[in-house]
């Protein structure tokens, strides 16, 4: 076999290529100055050239920081000048104020996350944007801590400003084991700090109030109120954190910036738009006393609009879009403002899932989801959800309606967490209903069904002879997801004190040899340590 050739940068074989005979048209006259990986010294026809030797291994270093999911198929659409005023005065405050943090604050629904992401493309082309990431759709799990996040904040900022790649990478080194005060110092502040630029760099941090750990992550950027000519934070919350008893709030310097419903000219305008795709039966379309009375019922709720639009649009209702129009504006009309979005969710389900039959399908799969916490394949997720292959595909596709996000691309035929899927208001809806509700739902079953099975697959891992567990052996990925999060569904469909005894659970547990549980222990190990090296290659691929 030939030697394997050495794995050079992108930009260390564009230097090789500048090398030859026609690079002296192509950088001409050139002086000393920087170009990515490439350093070109006094070169006047940009002969010489030298190559950055350490970028590729600090590059590679970064690469083991948790990185934020993609976000192109995830991102809302954001209504032209829908928010101009809301985005002048966040930018005053950025460019004037001394404040560390501004907290937009709001109620389900109202477009915070899209407010963010929109931010986030303005000061990304201004110049000014540090980082940003999304909590709602980057979190599915419960394992991810504050340290966790700020190494995903600095593995933004790497990626956007590469010369603060070697700081971030000293810190990695610096870190381990130190608090979380020490981790915002030294990945956030000083690597923005070694880019010395005039002004501060911008944070966002989108649904912070989603995290289970925002509360000592908040506590600890007191820490940095004296920064903020180096950096400031952008979050969002559906909370007024100065409202609410959050301990340590009073010490972050902090202003809060509540976010009000859009116009309802905005939402005439988007219904405007989006109305003349409906695939309307018999020329039976919208009237503009429609539009109007549409608009009027959103309240300024984007996605309320959005949630409409998509019912009208479903491809599987059995009902024309006319039909499903006049029951919106019927029903709609009897009810307050603040019951409007949850019965046009259970106005959808209705017509999607009409059964008693169909409705038990649909909790038995959303329960799952809600508890889901990493992507699985359509066969793995249906042995440990319990649910019949056949139906996962139908259920994935008649709730496609009520999405707000779209599944990656090239991942459609997997089953995904059900926050990175739905909107925010949907799950708490579902979870919130009355038990005489037939679309409502408890994670306690869920998370029991999920952990039975996850033992199951437990008890079934291959079994190692010998004294020693020193061996060679695969591992599906049905197993890596059973060996990683069977406690956390055991520990939450599970009664406390004598009742756990009495479990199925328990007695799988009591079955396991001392082997198996071993194996699992080891296993687990691995597929922890084995994090900085999946993303190593990840990172090699893309």
């Amino acid at each position: 076999m030939p030697p394997r050739p050495e794995k050079r940068s992108l930009m260390s074989r564009l230097a090789s290529l500048f090398q030859g005979r026609n690079c002296q048209s192509f950088l001409r006259n050139a002086h000393d100055f920087q170009m990515g990986d490439l350093h070109y010294v006094n070169a006047p026809n940009a002969t010489h050239v030298s190559v950055i030797n350490h970028s590729y291994d600090e590059r590679s270093k970064l690469a083991t920081l948790p990185k934020h999911p993609d976000m192109s198929s995830k991102s809302a659409e954001y209504l032209p000048d829908s928010r101009k005023p809301d985005v002048e005065k966040i930018f005053d405050w950025e460019s004037n104020s001394t404040d560390l943090v501004l907290c937009v604050h709001g109620p389900a629904g109202i477009g915070k996350s899209t407010l963010a992401g929109h931010l986030s493309g303005e000061f990304r082309a201004a110049g000014r944007l540090a980082a940003s990431i999304f909590l709602g759709v980057c979190l599915p799990t419960d394992s991810s801590g504050p340290e966790t996040i700020v190494k995903m904040l600095a593995h933004e900022i790497g990626s956007i400003h590469p010369q603060a790649i070697p700081r971030i990478v000293g810190a990695m080194d610096q870190c381990h084991g130190t608090s979380l005060e020490m981790h915002l110092q030294k990945y956030i502040v000083e690597s923005l700090s070694s880019l010395s630029y005039p002004n501060p760099l911008v944070i966002i941090i989108d649904g912070i109030d989603e995290w289970p750990d925002h509360l000592p992550f908040l506590k600890a950027l007191a820490h940095l109120n004296g920064h903020s000519p180096i950096v400031k934070f952008i979050i969002t919350s559906r909370m007024n954190p100065l409202a609410s008893p959050l301990p340590g709030i009073d010490r972050i310097s902090l202003h809060t910036y509540p976010l009000l419903p859009v116009s309802t000219k905005v939402i005439k305008a988007y219904f405007d738009k989006h109305l003349k795709t409906i695939p309307w039966v018999d020329g039976r379309m919208a009237r503009p006393g429609d539009i109007d009375r549409l608009s009027e019922l959103s309240g300024g709720l984007p996605v309320w609009a959005a949630t409409v639009v998509s019912l009208l649009s479903s491809p599987f209702s059995n009902s024309p879009p006319h039909e499903i129009l006049t029951d919106i504006l019927a029903s709609q009309y009897q009810l307050g403002d603040s019951d409007r979005l949850g019965e046009l969710y259970r106005n959808a389900l209705v017509r999607v899932f009409p059964s008693s039959n169909a409705q038990r399908h649909f909790r038995q799969y959303l329960g799952a989801i809600l508890v889901l916490q990493e992507s699985l394949s359509r066969s793995d997720f249906s042995s440990l959800a319990g649910i019949p292959p056949h139906l996962v595909p139908q259920i994935q596709s008649a709730l496609s309606v009520l999405q707000i996000r779209a599944p990656p691309s090239g991942f459609e035929k997997m089953v995904h967490p059900a926050t990175t899927l739905f909107h925010r208001s949907f799950l708490e809806y579902v979870q919130a209903a009355t038990i005489e509700d037939p679309f409502a739902i408890s994670v306690f079953n869920p998370h029991s069904t999920m952990g039975l099975n996850c033992l199951k697959e437990l008890a079934d891992l291959p079994h190692l002879s010998g004294p020693g567990l020193q061996q060679n052996f695969s591992l599906y990925s049905i197993q890596c997801y059973a060996i990683k999060y069977w406690p956390l569904h055991v520990s939450n469909g599970t009664p406390r004190l004598g009742e756990w005894a009495k479990t199925d659970h328990c007695m799988v547990l009591e079955s396991m040899t001392a082997d198996t549980q071993r194996l699992w222990a080891m296993s687990y190990s691995c597929l922890q340590s084995d994090r900085r090296a999946s993303a190593r290659l990840l990172s090699d691929i893309e």
